[in-house]
């Protein structure tokens, strides 16, 4: 009787001095091998102290058939999705379990959404858009983009609201399939002066990018990007997210969900900062305000 005495106090002590840890079950899913994707990573990890799994898809549909099995047999606590695939993945394969998601242009074309769906946008805030915009190019008057409303409509709807608040004429030219683009662009670019290219999925892909920014570059027409890898493909400024911001935003998200402090789904929009790139300014033969050049960042 007095060694199991003694050894229930032993254990209590133990106890106090080495407490059982019970950690969440979360699992990281990255997208791909993509700098952008792996550099938010770097900065969810550095940020976040729960134990994580970590899973990769490499930009590969069968990696993310193998994961959404495992995931469908024991799904986790919460899911943190980085990128496009991550995003489509926890929407195919984890229905069920809360899902925190960052840097996914497709969400609302995945109607990835619901009370256990979490979320940073990748959009900046409309108001901050046009107000950089206005510093970078105090000259621009008429703004236009092209969009698929049922990829990006309700980001459309808050800049065309916030262009009337700041006296930008802003014209937005509606598409349902890729294939209307060249004829979307031929009717908008006589009509504006700077193309605002939106990080939309249904827009902006690989082969369409250069269409794009050929098609502006030959009319003069000076691209302002919402995403820092636009930006950095041939964009003249843009209004954008650092990796590392997002991955920290992601990292005190996370934390705010697993100690409930947060429910019913939701989606924060985080502001951003003005990039510059100067190499494609060169190639416009463009200079940049001192306002502009004061406050934007040299896109590397």
């Amino acid at each position: 009787m007095m060694k199991s005495m003694k050894l229930i106090k032993l254990l209590g002590v133990a106890l106090i001095l080495f407490p059982v840890l019970l950690p969440a079950k979360v699992l990281l899913v990255v997208s791909s091998e993509d700098p952008y994707y792996q550099e938010v990573a770097a900065g969810f990890k550095k940020s976040f102290s729960t134990p994580i799994e970590e899973y990769n898809l490499y930009g590969l549909e069968d990696e993310a058939r193998k994961l959404g099995k495992s995931v469908a047999g024991s799904p986790p606590e919460l899911l943190i999705a980085i990128g496009n695939l991550a995003a489509k993945t926890a929407k195919e394969y984890c229905a069920n379990c809360p899902v925190l998601y960052a840097s996914a242009s497709n969400t609302s074309l995945l109607k990835l959404s619901g009370a256990k769906v979490f979320g940073i946008s990748a959009t900046p805030p409309a108001g901050k858009i046009l107000e950089n915009i206005r510093v970078a190019f105090p000259e621009a008057k008429t703004v236009g983009l092209i969009y698929q409303p049922g990829s990006s409509g309700k980001e459309v709807a808050q800049l065309q609201a916030a262009a009337a608040k700041a006296g930008i004429a802003l014209k937005a030219e509606p598409i349902n399939e890729m294939k209307e683009i060249p004829n979307a662009l031929s009717k908008l670019l006589p009509q504006i002066d700077l193309y605002l290219m939106l990080d939309d999925p249904a827009v902006v892909t690989d082969d369409t990018f250069p269409f794009i920014f050929m098609n502006c570059f030959q009319k003069k027409i000076p691209i302002f990007a919402t995403s820092l890898n636009i930006i950095k493909k041939g964009a003249l400024a843009g209004y954008a997210h650092t990796a590392d911001q997002v991955g920290t935003e992601l990292a005190n998200f996370a934390d705010e969900i697993l100690a409930q402090k947060v429910s019913g789904g939701k989606e924060k929009i985080i502001s951003a900062k003005l990039f510059l790139n100067t190499k494609v300014a060169q190639m416009w033969n463009f200079s940049f305000s001192s306002q502009a050049s004061g406050q934007g960042v040299i896109v590397q």
